[in-house]
Formats: structure tokens, C-alpha cells, sequence
């Protein structure tokens, strides 16, 4: 009984604690948060008992601190707003549409939807890329290591012997020195430019220069446009279905692809074409950033006065374009990442073998 007792007490009712916030407790709030709503759950004791629940220790504190001010009477958008780092600017606008119009419940389950759908996306990319990753990154330290400590080894050996090396044996000899002499320089280098990369996309200018370039590159960008089609399907049939006004909307679309200029751009346009009469398919064609489809189904929309569930139904495409996509271009780069492995180890191993065979017939 004891031992039955140990085992109950140890259980994993609860998940370990973090520090950081990341998208998962933030997907978890808001699951909470429209189940607890609709359920009948005030909004205040709602919001505390996600707190009391949150995995994580700063998205915890942030909860409480929303509580205390939403129970001394601010309405919890304008609380949220200043947590603009953790809570997307759609979200709190989607929030301070659902307080006002007294339809939370509706709001935040079409929310929750909407963020549940772009996690699981995310999601299933990073896992598509991951594999070809991990593979690049083996092959690379393999050759590395067989530089660094295979190659030297025969080296060693065949100066002993003074043989006369081939051509393609004295190449990798020479890379093996290289290797040897410079690797760390090499490795730092590396290192710095990555840093050096991270900080320049911290600019205004260097965000806007990469951006660009990848949407013209020939896989990143078609990548790229295909994503931004998705975010902006999604987001502007949640936007209109949840009552936004159009201008409103645009505006709030284009905080969504704040971390993209060239979009952000294309919807501040595409916005004042629209304050100025003009359609929205329209619109986002002047700016020439928006697929041919996009634009006839905004159009098709906007005249059957159905553009939120127009979008809401070509959203999914795009989706699923994107994912069949990066299926495609993954399985395609696997075969030529083992293909470079296998042609680079063969070629060290037949540098090595020439002499020996060279040698061992010398002998006969």
C-alpha cells in the first residue's frame, strides 16, 4: 500500500514549469480561455484559472497581472495590448471585437480555430524540414571528422613509406592540412556570419532586403508566396467573420505581416485604394504580390457579398499547397544529400586505397 501510495503521489498530474513563452502556451490559453467562455465561465475567474494552469512561469505572471487589471475594471484587450511581444495584434483586435460585441464565446472559438490550424502548419513544416537538416548536418561533420582524423593517420604513414602519391590522394591530403590548420578559423567565421545575419534582420533595412530577395529566389520564394496567401486567406475570413470593417481589417492584416515589408507594403496600398472607392481584388492586384487565384476569389467575393467565407474556403487550399510543396521539395533534397555524402566519402576512401593498392603491388 505504501508503495501504491509513492506512485500517487508522484504522479505526473502537472507538466514541468518553464521560463519563456512560447507558441504552445500561447495556443494553450486560448483553447482554454474559449472552452472555459463558452462553458459559462466569467471572464475573470477564466482568465485566473489559465493563469493557475499556464505551463509556463512568465506567461503565468502576464495572466495575473491581465486578471488584476481586467477586475479593476479595463476591458481585456486594451490589458492585452501591452503585451504586444507574446500576443499577436489580430488576436487582441479579434478580443476587443468579441468585448464588444458581447459575442466572446463565438470569438474566441473561431480564434482558438484559427491559431490551432496556423500552429499545426508550423508545425508540420519544421518536421518536414528537419530530417534533410539533421541528414546535411551528419554528412558534413562525418567528412569533417574523417579529415580531421582518418586522412592524417595514411598521411602519416605514407611519408614513412616515401610513396608517391596520385593526384586525387594529394588533394585530400592538402584539404586534411587545410582542415587541420584552419578549421576553427573556418568555424568562427561561420559562427560570427550567422550572428552578423541574425542582428542585420533585426533592421528595418536588412529585414526588408532579405524578404525581398527570397521572395524572387526560385523555391524560397514560391515558398514564400505560397505562406503569405494562407496568413492572409485566413486571417482576413477571421477578421470580416468576426465583424471587423474592411479598413480596419487591412489595417490589422498588415500587422500581421509586420516581419514581411514587402506584404506590409502591398496591404498599406492596397488599404488606401480601398479607402478611396476602389475594390480590394482590385487593389491587391496593382500591388502584384497576390496570386492570380487570390485576386479572382476576392473579386468573386466582394460580388457576392461573401468574401469572409470565400476566404474561409480558400484558405485550406493554400495550406495544403503549401505542405505538398515542402513534402515534395524535401523528399527531392534528401536523395541529393545522400548522393553528396556517398560521392565525398568514396572519393576520401579511394584516396586512400590508390596508394595502398599501388604499394601492396610494388611489393609482388
Amino acid at each position: 500500500m505504501a508503495r501504491g501510495n509513492w506512485f500517487i503521489e508522484h504522479a505526473r498530474v502537472s507538466s514541468k514549469k518553464h521560463k519563456k513563452v512560447t507558441l504552445d502556451d500561447k495556443v494553450t490559453f486560448f483553447q482554454q480561455l474559449s472552452t472555459l467562455v463558452a462553458s459559462g465561465t466569467p471572464l475573470l475567474e477564466a482568465i485566473e484559472t489559465c493563469a493557475e494552469q499556464s505551463q509556463s512561469l512568465r506567461m503565468g505572471e502576464i495572466l495575473k497581472e491581465v486578471a488584476g487589471r481586467v477586475a479593476a475594471g479595463a476591458s481585456l484587450h486594451s490589458v492585452l495590448r501591452e503585451h504586444r511581444k507574446v500576443f499577436e495584434d489580430h488576436w487582441i483586435e479579434l478580443v476587443g471585437i468579441g468585448e464588444v460585441s458581447g459575442e466572446m464565446s463565438m470569438v474566441l472559438l473561431d480564434l482558438n480555430k484559427q491559431i490551432l490550424e496556423s500552429s499545426e502548419t508550423r508545425r508540420k513544416v519544421k518536421g518536414a524540414l528537419m530530417y534533410p537538416v539533421i541528414l546535411l548536418v551528419v554528412a558534413v561533420l562525418l567528412i569533417v571528422a574523417m579529415l580531421s582524423f582518418v586522412v592524417p593517420t595514411f598521411a602519416d604513414m605514407f611519408k614513412e613509406m616515401g610513396a608517391e602519391l596520385p593526384a586525387i590522394t594529394q588533394f585530400v591530403m592538402d584539404m586534411s592540412d587545410n582542415v587541420l590548420k584552419y578549421g576553427l578559423y573556418v568555424a568562427g567565421a561561420v559562427v560570427a556570419i550567422v550572428v552578423g545575419f541574425r542582428q542585420y534582420l533585426k533592421t528595418e533595412a536588412g529585414l526588408r532586403t532579405v524578404t525581398s530577395v527570397m521572395l524572387a529566389l526560385p523555391i524560397v520564394g514560391e515558398l514564400s508566396v505560397q505562406s503569405a496567401m494562407y496568413r492572409f486567406s485566413s486571417n482576413l475570413a477571421l477578421l470580416l467573420k468576426s465583424g471587423v470593417p474592411m479598413l480596419e481589417t487591412l489595417n490589422t492584416l498588415a500587422s500581421v505581416f509586420r516581419r514581411s515589408p514587402p506584404y506590409l507594403d502591398a496591404i498599406r496600398l492596397a488599404q488606401n485604394r480601398v479607402a478611396a472607392g476602389k475594390p480590394l481584388a482590385d487593389s491587391l492586384a496593382e500591388t502584384g504580390l497576390f496570386t492570380t487565384m487570390m485576386t479572382n476569389m476576392v473579386r468573386i467575393g466582394e460580388q457576392s457579398a461573401q468574401l469572409a467565407q470565400v476566404m474561409e474556403q480558400l484558405a485550406p487550399y493554400y495550406k495544403e499547397r503549401m505542405q505538398s510543396f515542402i513534402a515534395k521539395t524535401t523528399k527531392l533534397m534528401e536523395p541529393v544529400i545522400i548522393l553528396f555524402m556517398g560521392s565525398t566519402i568514396a572519393t576520401l576512401m579511394l584516396a586512400i586505397y590508390i596508394p595502398m593498392f599501388e604499394m601492396s603491388g610494388k611489393v609482388h
